[in-house]
């Protein structure tokens, strides 16, 4: 396996450095370079190749999207893996990435697994590594962790992967009521936090689109004194669960949007109780 380059371009260094540090905590074996801002980033590529850019969308000469719609009008860039990460969470500023090209998008503040399953899962997609390769990269058993080995097998563990305990592995927290428009679709909940979502739903009973705003529903307690509450979000990923066409599970991942102090208080209440 040849050896993978990755280009961090952010106008705060203490993201640069924590992006870094991240990436070569997990996988020493990777290639960093940076840039503090989109013009220098634009001057190491034509430079340069990478297998990957992770980049901010707001610094000053070029902006992330300025430089994501450049590196796709070269020739030799239409399918760099371009990973946007940013505060700039809102619907409309997925949609344009989304139009603009991006490969994927990381909200911070993120947290390390979210970080890594994102770059891991572009570099596989991408087909800069293989799946094998990416067992065998960095510390394997922060790879289940970080929900690699789900992405790496499509939604299936590879039989190759050691079995974990039981009490190891995390279970789903619960289930929650999904309204995309009219429908009303039951889905579970695999991860949840302030600010998102991982969810798994039935195409039988309806199937959002990506960038769709949607509604979640949440309920925590008995009926008399149940605590409940709808967030606003609006998806982000999409996938099937299994690697299979006929398949009836996909997996998704929603984006939270603002909340008034009383919804955001209730939520926060449930998220704790959650666990």
């Amino acid at each position: 396996m040849a050896k993978l380059r990755l280009l961090v371009v952010d106008d705060a260094k203490f993201i640069r450095d924590l992006v870094q540090k991240t990436l070569r905590t997990e996988y020493p074996e990777i290639e960093l370079m940076e840039a503090s801002d989109g013009r220098k980033a634009q001057a190491i590529l034509q430079r340069n190749s990478f297998d990957m850019i992770l980049c901010d969308w707001e610094m000053p000469e070029m902006s992330g999207i300025e430089l994501l719609e450049w590196v796709r009008a070269q020739e030799n860039m239409q399918e760099q893996p371009f990973i946007l990460v940013t505060s700039l969470d809102q619907k409309e500023h997925v949609v344009e990435a989304l139009k603009a090209g991006v490969s994927d998008y990381v909200t911070k503040p993120f947290s390390a697994e979210q970080l890594i399953s994102k770059v891991m899962k572009q570099l596989i997609k991408s087909g800069r590594i293989t799946r094998e390769e990416a067992m065998n990269m960095g510390r394997k058993e922060r790879i289940s962790s970080a929900g690699g080995a789900e992405l790496l097998a499509g939604g299936n563990v590879l039989t190759t992967q050691a079995k974990k305990p039981a009490t190891a592995r995390k279970g789903p927290k619960g289930k929650a009521l999904l309204l995309v428009g009219e429908q009303r679709m039951t889905v579970i909940i695999r991860d949840i936090n302030k600010l998102e979502a991982q969810l798994l739903g039935k195409l039988s009973e309806g199937k959002p689109a990506l960038a769709e705003e949607v509604t979640l529903g949440l309920v925590f307690g008995s009926e008399d004194k149940a605590i409940k509450v709808t967030v606003k979000a609006y998806v982000s990923s999409l996938q099937l669960a299994e690697r299979s066409q006929h398949t009836d599970k996909f997996n998704l991942r929603v984006q939270f949007l603002p909340q008034d102090a009383e919804t955001a208080a209730r939520f926060t209440k449930i998220l704790s109780l959650m666990g």
